[in-house]
């Protein structure tokens, strides 16, 4: 017996695709032309200075299919959380120099990889230099940690570890 797949549906949202704006209330609207829906993310600072998501709105167009649970959680959350940071960062009149421009390079695990490639290793040693060089608040360790939304103790340690020892061979 054989059964016919389902055809898979086309992904929400491709946020490389997507125009990018801000809006008055820190908030940032993704717009996919080949998407059926309008994504708002509002991005909050926890007390560690870590960011994320504090509301998400998403906005069905006319005449594509309602939001569903399943294909809501089809949405790249890390990547729009990534994106929106760094645009409300390039916003911000006292953020550190160049701030904005690293925060693009601390791209998230693309989706299905369970690994991270060489080019993440390299970007992990210039992202701590250029905060190390330019003393950002926390250091080089810290700033990883903040881009990246991980903690220091033990990922940005044993981030730095593996990034060295790769550059060393």
């Amino acid at each position: 017996m054989t059964t016919r797949a389902r055809p898979v549906a086309p992904r929400p949202l491709d946020v490389d695709q997507a125009r990018i704006a801000r809006a008055g209330d820190r908030s940032v609207l993704f717009d996919d032309p080949g998407s059926p829906w309008l994504v708002r993310v509002w991005v909050g600072i926890d007390r560690r200075g870590r960011r994320y998501i504090s509301r998400l709105r998403v906005d069905s167009r006319p005449g594509h299919p309602p939001i569903s649970a399943a294909r809501l959680a089809r949405l790249p959350t890390s990547q729009l959380l990534h994106v929106a940071s760094a645009q409300l960062a390039a916003a911000r009149p006292d953020g550190h120099p160049n701030e904005a421009w690293y925060r693009m390079l601390a791209t998230p695990l693309p989706r299905g990889q369970r690994s991270w490639g060489d080019d993440h290793w390299d970007r992990v040693l210039v992202v701590h230099q250029w905060a190390t060089d330019t003393g950002r608040p926390g250091g080089g360790a810290q700033a990883v940690a903040d881009l990246w939304g991980v903690s220091v103790n033990p990922t940005v340690y044993r981030w730095l570890a593996q990034a060295r020892s790769r550059q060393g061979s």
